[in-house]
């Protein structure tokens, strides 16, 4: 006896129909239902019929005829869009046209299929179901990454709560706040338990305007047996609960009804804990349909865990203590508790001892991005930052915030092997690959880092820290994205920090120099101005050369102060020589990119120049460099313009080694190109350097600038830039750059100018 084969399961579908023809639609059933569907059909003829039938129940899927008596296909389309969005929409017709069908696509239909070729029906119609659910998958991947954004936000912000209120119950009330405002949750509660009565207390709850008392107190039960809540099971057992559904829960829910009937559908209730000991709960509730996804659980294990950590504090109304353990802008522990953490990580023991990389990283230029974008905008850098570690450190004993942009992590490691350490810094870096969105702005951070391995580098976890915080300086004077510790590095680190306490005595103790290098005019032989070069006069060694301290100015933060010294000792100088009737002079300072980005920077300048921003022979002119005007440098261009005004003349230093566009130039408040002394050196053997080096003279003359060409030191580079029009000269040819009272003296001697003669150079009264 033969045995029929199985016959395959239909897969269910529901089947919107915009069809007047009968026959048209049972021939449509029949074909969906050869091609393995098991349909469930509904067929409307107008308008109202589909608005009716659509908000009943979303279909599937919706195939509509074109042309149809008293309705059209495209006004079912529109019809579809705006009920029913998610759901696709075919045509089936014999009178569409190319034309049509292509405007139809564009406004929205999945495809389109003639009637008179029915074998692109079920290919048609298993593609358009393979995109809708994968559109479906996709939003809710978005709305799920939406959703612990939202939720680390609010960590972050109860973070800063416990730290700014030291009010206990005002703490724990304005936590229930931030849950329900911030993190969307429609009920939240922390109760608290008194031992002594086994009556628990509602401290703080929003959301619970459905109840006529929330601040009730309820009992705690010794036994399972006695439990009358949610939250006293909880406080009792010390274990969390994820109800999933109250309707179906099968435990004791207080208040249950009044709960479902405000849309209650899920609750999370997780212990509050004291040296271990339960004392209060902390619960939150949820109308999504959807359960609480693992990665937002875990947050708010976290949370529960902070609340916990604080209430022993928060208790004595004294949140030195908290502060003390807590960075309070990320919420992340700060290095004491980090090197706690890691001496219990390194107890953790089974056999030989664990194996651990400690990760110090920092981020390059956040004093930029303060200064331009302003304090807040780097705060919440930070705080993003710290909610970006969370999702790759789930366990947030791993992760530190050590201060400033500076950041510490912890992982274990299978061996010690250099490629893993070297997957593990690249898995880092990707953390930092998308930009982070600040205030309706993109904002890219860059990290540099250095690591140390535990046994290897150290035993204890202070010197463990210090060794990767060794190797970060390392990295970050190397340009290394990440380096390795060596022993050698801590003493290399302690030199630098020896040097850095050094500088920041030099600023007090008046040690820095101004040394001054004298402009020529190719047109006269006349100064036409001199560029003033900081110097440092160190009593332990003398004079020191600004490539060994100007880098370490800039990573001890002491960019700032410097660049304002030079300013006012410029200006004081150039008064100086003003009142002992020298020849006309203006000086020329350097000023770095992280200062010119700083808000207020043109008043501060203008304050140091005082008034010699008004004399049109003396005064005190700027020289940035290329890279100030990359990017969004708008602040930076509305800066120069304030100080141009003024009548402080702007020159671009080194130019032609940066990557300037050619196309602004005619838009930027510039005066002055300073062509780079690596092409100057080169003159004029050296073709490529001679063709850039007029290509600069001759743009400068198009858009009206002036050209200053650096490190001339022979004559045949000179002669060269006399015949291409260069208007300026300044180099070693002239004079090397000297002190004060030496410039003074040859400013005198030479009668403020010198003889560009074609049998030498030498001195106008030489």
């Amino acid at each position: 006896m033969d045995t029929p084969p199985h016959e395959p399961a239909r897969r269910p579908l529901r089947v919107l129909l915009v069809e007047d023809s009968p026959s048209d639609v049972e021939l449509t059933k029949w074909r969906l239902q050869q091609g393995g569907y098991a349909c469930t059909c509904e067929c409307v003829v107008n308008e109202a019929e589909m608005r009716s039938a659509l908000r009943a129940g979303s279909p599937d899927l919706i195939l509509s005829d074109f042309s149809l008596p008293g309705f059209d296909g495209m006004s079912a389309l529109a019809i579809a869009r705006a009920e029913a969005p998610g759901v696709p929409f075919i045509f089936l017709s014999g009178t569409i046209g190319e034309e049509r069908a292509i405007e139809a696509l564009k406004c929205g239909a999945i495809d389109y299929v003639l009637k008179s070729n029915p074998k692109r029906l079920v290919p048609a119609i298993q593609r358009a179901l393979d995109e809708a659910a994968l559109r479906r998958k996709n939003q809710a991947a978005e709305q799920h990454v939406a959703r612990l954004a939202v939720v680390l936000q609010t960590l972050s912000a109860i973070n800063s709560a416990l730290v700014r209120i030291q009010n206990r119950d005002e703490a724990l009330a304005e936590t229930c706040r931030l849950a329900h405002r911030i993190g969307g949750y429609p009920l939240t509660m922390v109760a608290l338990l008194n031992p002594a009565t086994r009556m628990a207390r509602p401290i703080g709850w929003a959301g619970y305007d459905f109840l006529e008392q929330p601040w009730e107190e309820f009992p705690v039960a010794v036994h399972e047996s006695g439990d009358t809540s949610l939250m006293g099971r909880v406080i009792r057992s010390g274990e969390a609960v994820l109800c999933e559904d109250i309707a179906t829960y099968p435990h004791v829910i207080q208040a249950r009804e009044a709960l479902s009937a405000a849309g209650i559908r899920s609750l999370a209730c997780l212990p509050l804990r004291v040296d271990n000991t339960p004392v209060g709960a902390l619960l939150c509730g949820t109308r999504s349909p959807t359960v609480i996804a693992q990665d937002e659980w875990l947050l708010l294990v976290e949370l529960a865990s902070n609340l916990s950590f604080a209430l022993q504090y928060l208790d004595k109304q004294n949140a030195v203590h908290f502060l003390s353990y807590f960075e309070p802008l990320t919420g992340l522990a700060k290095r004491a508790l980090f090197c706690e953490r890691l001496t219990r990580l390194q107890a953790r023991r089974s056999g030989s001892p664990p194996r651990l990389a400690v990760t110090v990283f920092d981020i390059a230029h956040l004093r930029v991005i303060n200064d331009s974008l302003g304090r807040h905008s780097g705060d919440r850098l930070l705080q993003c930052i710290a909610d970006r570690l969370k999702t790759r450190f789930p366990d947030t004993e791993h992760i530190a915030h050590l201060g400033g942009g500076t950041f510490a992590c912890v992982n274990a490691l299978r061996e010690h092997d250099t490629g893993e350490v070297r997957t593990l810094q690249d898995e880092l870096m990707r953390l930092f690959a998308e930009p982070f969105r600040i205030d309706g702005r993109d904002v890219v951070a860059e990290i540099k880092s250095g690591v140390a391995c535990y046994p290897q580098d150290n035993i204890e976890p202070h010197d463990l820290v210090q060794n990767a915080e060794a190797a970060l300086k390392e990295a970050k004077t190397s340009g290394e994205r990440y380096l390795h510790h060596r022993v050698e590095m801590n003493a290399e680190l302690a030199r630098r920090l020896s040097m850095e306490q050094r500088l920041r005595a030099a600023l007090e103790t008046d040690q820095f120099r101004l040394y001054y290098q004298p402009k020529i005019a190719l047109r006269n032989g006349r100064v036409a101005g001199v560029e003033a070069l900081l110097r440092w006069q160190d009593p332990e060694t003398g004079l020191v050369a600004p490539a060994v301290f100007l880098p370490l100015l800039e990573s001890a933060g002491l960019m700032t102060a410097a660049g304002t010294w030079v300013i006012r000792q410029a200006a004081s100088d150039c008064r100086a020589w003003r009142l002992k009737g020298l020849p006309p002079l203006r000086v020329a300072v350097n000023v770095s990119p992280p200062e010119l980005r700083r808000r207020k920077i043109a008043d501060e300048i203008l304050e140091c120049i005082g008034d010699l921003a008004g004399d049109p022979h003396w005064g005190v002119d700027l020289e940035i460099t290329e890279g100030v005007l990359s990017g969004d440098a708008s602040s930076c261009v509305n800066a120069l313009r304030l100080l141009r005004a003024a009548g402080v003349r702007i020159a671009i230093d080194d130019f032609g080694t940066g990557f300037s566009s050619l196309g602004r130039l005619s838009e930027l408040p510039i005066d002055t190109l300073k062509i780079d002394r690596s092409f100057t050196s080169r003159l004029p053997t050296d073709r490529k350097s001679g063709t850039l080096v007029s290509t600069i003279i001759a743009l400068a003359r198009a858009f009206d600038m002036t050209t200053v060409a650096e490190g001339v030191e022979n004559r045949a580079q000179l002669d060269y830039l006399l015949r291409e029009g260069c208007d300026e000269s300044q180099g070693y040819l002239h004079t090397k750059p000297l002190p004060r009272s030496e410039f003074e003296a040859w400013l005198l001697r030479n009668g403020g100018g010198v003889e560009l003669g074609a049998k030498g150079l030498r001195s106008a009264r030489g």
